[in-house]
């Protein structure tokens, strides 16, 4: 099945896994009816076949008999008959009205199983809602009775000539419990015709009630006052009207800037991943390309810097100031990347590329692809890897005023999901060394940097695919895990990205982390039934095997999860045990598998829901994002006021398509601002009010007021697609700060800025090198206080890297400040 929510731009978002309504068996039509009053529509569906001609064993049977001889009729249809029946409960899903949607059948008493193929509806005992009447395939026909007891309304339309029934028209009714509109319609079920009555949900007996109708003309009627429990007329008013004027629709908080980019389009070579690991569910090959907004020229102007794929070539483009970028033509900026670049860092006019060995598989070559772009120099560094490069992060670790290095390994080439080892180098006179090895830390897809107790040391944070999101505390020579601590080592998961920002203005660092979400065939894993991942080399073949397992109510344990057939053709001793479609669908992993499992090794993810998680000071408080931020995987995060009202803001990049054959492509976002209300909750902001609408595979994302007019701009990366560039035209304007710090930490990386006046604090706001996932926002940051807080009283506190503190008061009517160590403003240019 398929849910299609219409965005309101003319396209829709697929969300039938996320309401709990994606199957339904041999469904015939969906009928959309609120039958029990409460102002959302349920969804009804009948169900049911005569034969089950999709039934696989069946279908190898006959085939194999073809291919031994000719068949006549009468073997066909013998073999036909020999097909089981497909009688099925019918089944009703009542409207939580939060798009998601419960089983009702039994207590509806709509759960019978046959092969119920035409349904109708219409008011036949003249109660004022709907009753059903359903032809049974080969059985009498079903009549049942609506016993709805809540109060309702009953309109039926009185149309022109030509439309006795007001087909087309729209009826809108408010004064009840929510507000509700249907549309007349003719037909539109499988061979059968509703009576074109519309019920509504009256809420109270008491309420009166508003009905407006739109015509198929443009004609308006409105009924005012109506009282509830009755049935109201509606004529047409006899003369055709003019079409409704447009709703206002207020200028986007993001004008589209990306003819700056000049078609720029990341580049992605085919690689075929399933060639070593057949059981993959998704291509580790397609992960790209991070994004950064870093100053390569120190001309004050932050520049765009942006990965590539294999064969491309990194793309910086200079800003030429005032919002215009112009790519730049350097030699070693043109030449083919030998590998996936993954993270995107940069320092003065060095930039750090993470170079990703999975596709070859090769220990030669570095971890890092480094490129010098004054020098016009490049070269690799941190040979002989283990791992293939995913993110990169910076922070002055160990307090010597230079920025270090954390490399997160994203997987081993074709041993998914052994886990890879991590690294941390540390900078020593501009040479970066290894001083720790993570080993087999994970599946580290994002990493950052940031001070979770506010004691002026980082915290090192790790997003794994497979696992949690990671706590490691620097002890003075090496970081130690502690993730269970912060209450976080039970929210296994997908985890894409991870970000920190201020979401409820107490000062303290929270996070927020990308998932895989919840609109995908694999559910809503939980602590108590999780998503299981069992691997191993389980014949001796040299391959690691993956079997992808979740718990079965019918089996009473884990069921797989992949199809038999791509299951059967990667592992072939399995057709020993379980030698039909049927077995392997009707036994738990346990019993298919038997001893195979022995040398098989186990993951779980508990949970696939993005989300914050707020900090209590010793723990974390994890709260899942709005349902908009569940439709689709989250990878690029970022977060910064964008609408200038003082509370922090979230942005999210959404969607993945590079998956297994026969897996559906994951791609309801068209990416997404979430509104922070300061308190650490988030407000979706539709598409069409922000401005952002991405629909490809969106990766990469950063902030950065590029055109320097005191509002944060944005910048989006899609895998093998545009990157999008997006100039922030509605903000209120806040206070761009620029930190300057000491020759090995230039912009101060690590420092927390705070914004307070008499009686208020704003959001603390923390300053990262590398963030979200593969990307890195501008360290010029911009800092924004509500309108009700007088700008000429307001102070810059600062917590420098290492814990030092200073008070700076922002001069009246100042759009920029520079800072220095020592809380002094520094004029411009210095």
């Amino acid at each position: 099945n398929t849910l299609q929510l219409n965005r309101g731009d003319s396209t829709f978002a697929e969300i039938a896994y996320y309401a709990g309504v994606e199957a339904s068996d041999w469904s015939w039509m969906p009928l959309l009816i609120d039958l029990d009053l409460d102002g959302y529509l349920d969804l009804l569906i009948p169900n049911g076949q005569l034969l089950d001609v999709q039934n696989v064993d069946m279908q190898r049977r006959i085939d194999a008999e073809r291919a031994r001889r000719q068949l006549t009729s009468a073997d066909i249809r013998r073999m036909v008959a020999m097909f089981p029946d497909f009688r099925t409960p019918n089944l009703v899903y009542r409207n939580r009205g939060d798009l998601t949607f419960e089983n009702m059948g039994d207590r509806w008493g709509f759960a019978e199983s046959g092969m119920t193929q035409g349904t109708a509806t219409a008011d036949l005992d003249h109660d004022g809602d709907l009753d059903l009447v359903a032809n049974n395939l080969n059985e009498t026909a079903a009549l049942y009775r609506n016993d709805t007891g809540a109060p309702r309304l009953a309109v039926r339309l009185r149309g022109p000539k030509g439309n006795p029934d007001g087909i087309g028209a729209k009826v809108t009714v408010t004064g009840g419990p929510v507000e509700q509109t249907q549309e007349v319609i003719a037909g539109g079920h499988y061979l059968s015709h509703s009576e074109p009555r519309l019920m509504f949900a009256a809420g109270a007996a008491t309420n009166r009630l508003r009905v407006e109708v739109i015509w198929r003309d443009g004609a308006r009627s409105v009924v005012p006052e109506v009282p509830a429990n009755c049935l109201v007329e509606i004529e047409h008013p006899g003369r055709p009207g003019s079409p409704p004027a447009p709703p206002f629709e207020p200028e986007p908080w993001f004008a589209d800037a990306t003819d700056l980019l000049a078609g720029h389009r990341h580049h992605e070579d085919p690689f075929d991943d399933f060639s070593r690991q057949p059981l993959l569910l998704r291509r580790l090959s397609q992960l790209g390309p991070g994004i950064a907004w870093h100053d390569v020229d120190g001309d004050g102007w932050e520049d765009l810097v942006i990965g590539t794929g294999r064969g491309g070539a990194p793309a910086v483009f200079r800003n030429e100031g005032r919002g215009k970028l112009r790519r730049l033509k350097n030699p070693v900026l043109d030449r083919p990347a030998p590998r996936d670049t993954t993270a995107v860092l940069g320092l003065g006019s060095t930039l750090l590329f993470g170079a990703a060995n999975w596709e070859d598989g090769s220990t030669n070559g570095g971890c890092l692809q480094i490129i010098d772009v004054a020098r016009r120099a490049s070269g690799v560094s941190v040979l002989g890897p283990t791992f293939s490069t995913g993110p990169l992060a910076m922070a002055d670790v160990n307090g010597d005023g230079a920025l270090d290095l954390f490399i997160g390994g994203r997987a081993v080439a074709g041993r998914y999901p052994e886990p890879a080892d991590s690294l941390l180098l540390l900078n020593e006179r501009g040479r970066l060394r290894p001083v720790q090895r993570f080993e087999k830390l994970g599946l580290v897809s994002a990493a950052l940097f940031t001070d979770l107790d506010a004691d002026g040391q980082a915290e090192l944070v790790c997003a794994c695919d497979w696992g949690p999101v990671r706590v490691f505390r620097w002890k003075g020579a090496r970081f130690e895990e502690e993730t269970a601590r912060w209450g976080l080592e039970g929210l296994t998961g997908w985890w894409n990205s991870v970000a920190a920002g201020d979401f409820d203005e107490d000062g303290r660092m929270d996070l927020a982390a990308g998932n895989w979400g919840l609109n995908s065939r694999f559910g809503r894993p939980s602590a108590e039934h999780p998503m299981v991942l069992l691997y191993g080399d389980l014949d001796e073949s040299g391959v690691v095997q993956l079997i992808h397992a979740s718990y079965k109510e019918e089996l009473g344990g884990l069921g797989p999860e992949r199809s038999y057939l791509i299951v059967s053709q990667a592992m072939p001793f399995l057709v020993e045990t379980v030698p039909t479609f049927e077995a392997y669908a009707t036994h738990t992993v346990e019993q298919i598998y038997g001893e195979w499992l022995q040398p098989a090794r186990r993951l779980e993810a508990t949970t696939f829901a993005s989300m914050v998680f707020l900090n209590r000071g010793d723990h974390f408080e994890p709260r899942p994002l709005p349902p908009e931020a569940q439709w689709s995987p989250a990878f690029g995060l970022c977060v910064g006021d964008l609408d200038g009202d003082g509370h922090e803001d979230l942005f999210l990049a959404q969607n993945f398509f590079a998956l297994a054959p026969g897996e559906s492509r994951q791609d309801a976002g068209r990416s997404l601002l979430l509104r922070g209300d300061g308190r650490g909750g988030f407000q979706p902001i539709p598409g069409q009010r922000s401005g952002l609408k991405v629909y490809g595979e969106q990766r990469g994302a950063a902030l950065a007021d590029f055109d320097h007019d005191g509002r944060l701009d944005l910048a989006v990366t899609q895998n093998g697609a545009a990157t999008r560039l997006f100039r922030n035209q509605q903000a209120r304007p806040g206070l761009r700060v620029r930190l300057l710090g000491g020759p090995g930490n230039p912009f101060a990386i690590g420092a927390v800025l705070r914004l307070t006046a008499p009686g208020w604090s704003g959001p603390a706001k923390e300053l990262h090198a590398g963030s979200g996932y593969w990307s890195c926002d501008s360290p010029v940051t911009v800092l924004t206080w509500p309108e009700t807080v007088a700008a000429d009283r307001l102070t810059l506190e600062i917590r420098w890297p290492g814990g030092g503190r200073t008070q700076t008061p922002v001069p009246a009517g100042t759009p920029e400040m520079a800072v220095d160590a020592r809380g002094r403003l520094v004029p411009a240019g210095r």
